[in-house]
């Protein structure tokens, strides 16, 4: 995800983008998301608060993680990613450690 929003000034209105995924609804409050305008969540709160979850351990990554994490941790080390409810669109993804609870959280306010 890019660190700072962008803003488009559009007739007058200017719209908030987070992220190629998601962006901030008319009311101000709302997070959606940029393909189907499905709400996420709250900016002020959880942004992705309703997004799907998905969780699988790092062997199942394909090809492009080929190094085995024991070499280097010994944690259990996942792939976790957030869908929109409605498109599927992929929101967040990271590889963590599996201990480390639930996907690292942002908010756009306070």
């Amino acid at each position: 995800m890019k660190s700072a929003p962008l803003k488009r000034f559009i007739d007058q209105e200017i719209i908030v983008n987070f992220d190629d995924n998601i962006k901030l609804a008319d009311d101000g409050v709302s997070t959606v998301c940029s393909h189907c305008s499905e709400t996420l969540g709250d900016a002020h709160g959880d942004p992705l608060a309703h997004a799907l979850r998905l969780e699988r351990k790092s062997s199942e990554l394909g090809p492009g993680i080929r190094a085995d994490p024991g070499l280097f941790t010994d944690r259990e080390i996942v792939l976790r990613q957030r869908f929109c409810p409605k498109c599927l669109a992929v929101l967040a993804t990271e590889v963590v450690p599996q201990d480390e609870g639930k996907l690292r959280s942002w908010k756009v306010f306070g």
